[in-house]
């Protein structure tokens, strides 16, 4: 319908000039009003900087990660092993406008499938299982992400609930507010985690791009960079982790919400473990880790 009425205009007006210039009492025909410009042609309208919702209401998503591990070393199997997690996960937070976050929220339906066997290496132990629900609080900021359960756990090793938690955690996504399209911002965090009876220290620096704004959606481009290392184990057995991860991460926001709407991500992960007995040379293992994650609302 617009097309055809701007070809209609069109024919009018020229026929209004044709009509004019035979007119014996007028001299010149009158200059026709110009043609308003079509709006690919206008000048684009500044976006609006980015302004979400002070209080996020709770909001469920279904988590799955699926991780690929290849272990190579002595006694090492050479063929991939393969880590399954998914969970329901719940949040609901309060913002700042800076885009810290600080809530709480929980995971239920946590499962974990592996296809690790008798012969596996211990680098991925096995875990004891989870209660059906898990209770969660987060903090947020440039320069934190913390998750805690609820009750603390009083030893977060090799435990189901820190993996739930570590799930849950890839929802928490810092959007500033006053960023515009095309603009970044950085957060460095420092966490720690406990794997095979080693405490590890991860420092994670995040730089966040905001790419497309419509009415709809907020999409956000993240690149995620990654060092851990630790020490552990007892006086008959001494283990070292140490390693670097690389990852980018697709995020879809809902600008009245304040939501994630959509997370999907892949991550690399590459990691030596050198452990250390009495008497006996060290044995160095290089594991390379790959994880999928995908988060969507049901």
């Amino acid at each position: 319908m617009t097309r055809s009425c701007a070809a209609a205009a069109l024919v009018l007006t020229g026929l209004t000039v044709f009509v004019g210039a035979c007119t014996p009492a007028r001299r010149s025909a009158p200059a026709p009003a110009p043609l308003p410009l079509p709006r690919s042609a206008e000048t684009p309208r500044a976006e609006r900087p980015v302004s979400l919702p002070t209080r996020l209401v709770s909001t469920t998503w279904r988590v799955r990660s699926l991780a690929t591990i290849a272990i190579r070393g002595p006694g090492a199997s050479s063929s991939e092993q393969r880590v399954e997690s998914s969970g329901v996960v719940s949040w609901r937070f309060d913002r700042q406008p800076s885009g810290a976050l600080k809530g709480a929220g929980q995971v239920d339906s946590f499962s974990v499938r592996t296809s690790f066997d008798a012969t596996t290496p211990s680098i991925v132990p096995a875990m004891p299982a989870m209660p059906s629900l898990l209770l969660l609080d987060a903090v947020v900021d440039s320069g934190v992400a913390r998750v805690t359960t609820r009750p603390p756990l009083v030893n977060e090793c090799d435990r189901p609930e820190a993996a739930a938690a570590a799930l849950a955690r890839e929802l928490l996504v810092r959007i500033p507010d006053g960023v515009r399209r095309g603009q970044q911002w950085k957060d460095s965090t420092v966490s720690l985690v406990c794997r095979s009876g080693v405490p590890l220290v991860i420092q994670t620096v995040t730089v966040s791009t905001l790419g497309r704004i419509d009415g709809e959606r907020l999409v956000v481009a993240r690149e995620i960079r990654s060092t851990l290392r630790g020490t552990g184990g007892s006086a008959f057995r001494a283990l070292e982790l140490s390693g670097t991860g690389q990852g980018s991460q697709r995020v879809e926001i809902s600008p009245s919400r304040g939501t994630v709407e959509r997370l999907e991500g892949t991550s690399t992960l590459s990691l030596q473990a050198t452990e250390r007995l009495p008497g006996s040379p060290a044995r160095v293992q290089q594991v390379t880790q790959r994880v999928d994650i995908r988060a969507e609302r049901p």
